[in-house]
């Protein structure tokens, strides 16, 4: 992605990337911004028009389902036949069901089923005979949600569009979520102009997850499909300006509609359900034991406490702060970058009736310079640490007496 298309997400989650000192910020403004995390399906469907959109569209997406550990399945509609691209000699029907089996191989992939659908003409299709054949399918794996091409097709061809409408279709009738990839309206825009092409995109403002995302896997399955993969191919020019950072919107919840948030899926060691105890001390000060450790709490001694610890407020605002670096370490860890001198630097603003945190600004700053391909991908992965995403997915709460 380009400098300055950093989307923000519904005008609340605001990245600004300042290039004279390396800083990068997340900006958090009453109620936090949609999360940008992959939704936790233990099983996900694609529904793809032609052997190689589950890679050249859909593959870092569905990669890094697969490394989430969800089960990921696709279900292609055509063999691919009327490509007028012929990377290797052969016909393409075999060829290109051949590569879908490599690719999906590659991908990590439970499974890749092929239709026999006629490619160019998947609009004129018996439109319930698609339904029903998607609907079998995400029932047969167990699909928990469905991901396809955004409705517009994305690259402007009319069998995405034919098979992302066929898809929700099949989605709605099983009252199944359904996440639809497409391109920040800046990167169409920009590869139309240097490709005569005709990708559609779409404003930051409605785009709902910017997922980071790893290449490695994608740019194999892409060439996997050796038929299609040639060095001409626009599909480098996108990755290299979509960089480390995947972009999709909901186009179906689980209820009908677009949900507002999402959950994630955590995996690990952690229990499911974690308990601590809150003691009082003495005037405002509590002792809270969370597993060995002890913190205390209390208040400012201008306002009739002993200072001995932070606020409660304060530990809240620190314990987001403290998980965003976590995440932004661990990224730089798994690119293989410098975490030496990263700080969080964090302020955060009050607001009344009622009381609450209302603004809260994290300064992520780093004493060396990031490749340009890394900086949009540590901001997006450090905007969906696991305490961020409990403010923007609200927990259930009870207070019992």
């Amino acid at each position: 992605m380009g400098k300055g298309d950093a989307p923000l997400q519904r005008g609340v989650h605001k990245c600004d990337l300042r290039e004279e000192d390396y800083e990068m910020t997340v900006k958090v403004v009453h109620a936090f911004s949609e999360v940008s995390a992959l939704p936790g399906w233990a099983s996900a469907l694609a529904v793809v028009a032609h052997p190689d959109d589950e890679s050249f569209g859909l593959g870092a997406v569905l990669d890094m389902f697969a490394r989430s550990g969800s089960a990921v399945s696709v279900l292609c509609l055509t063999k691919g036949e009327a490509s007028t691209v012929h990377g290797i000699s052969g016909d393409l029907r075999t060829l290109r069901a051949m590569e879908l089996r490599d690719a999906a191989t590659v991908l990590g992939l439970s499974s890749a089923e092929l239709g026999d659908h006629p490619d160019g003409a998947l609009g004129r299709v018996d439109h319930a005979l698609l339904v029903r054949e998607v609907s079998a399918m995400a029932t047969r794996v167990g699909a928990e949600g469905l991901v396809v091409f955004d409705p517009s097709g994305v690259t402007g061809h009319p069998d995405h569009v034919a098979a992302s409408a066929v898809a929700l279709d099949a989605a709605t009738a099983l009252d199944l979520p359904v996440l639809g990839w497409t391109l920040p309206h800046s990167i169409a825009a920009q590869l139309n102009e240097e490709f005569d092409t005709s990708f559609v995109g779409h404003e930051p403002s409605d785009i709902d997850l910017s997922v980071p995302v790893e290449r490695d896997r994608q740019r194999a399955a892409s060439l996997a499909h050796a038929s299609q993969a040639v060095p001409t191919s626009v599909l480098w020019r996108r990755l290299e300006l979509l960089g480390d950072v995947e972009h999709l919107r909901w186009l179906k919840g689980s209820d009908g509609g677009r949900p507002g948030a999402l959950s994630m899926k955590v995996t690990g060691n952690m229990p499911d359900v974690a308990s601590m105890r809150v003691e009082y001390r003495s005037g405002d000060r509590f002792d809270i034991s969370i597993r060995d450790h002890v913190v205390t709490v209390d208040q400012p001694t201008e306002v009739g406490g002993d200072d001995a610890g932070p606020t409660p407020t304060e530990l809240f605002v620190a314990g987001l702060a403290s998980c965003v670096a976590f995440y932004a370490r661990r990224y730089l860890r798994r690119h293989k970058l410098d975490a030496s001198g990263l700080t969080v630097e964090t302020s955060y603003g009050m607001a009344t009736k009622p009381a609450r945190v209302s603004t809260v600004d994290l300064r992520i700053r780093l004493p060396h310079e990031l490749p340009p391909a890394r900086r949009e991908g540590l901001l997006a992965a450090a905007s969906h640490c696991t305490v961020h995403n409990s403010i923007t997915t609200a927990p259930e709460i009870t207070v019992r007496l």
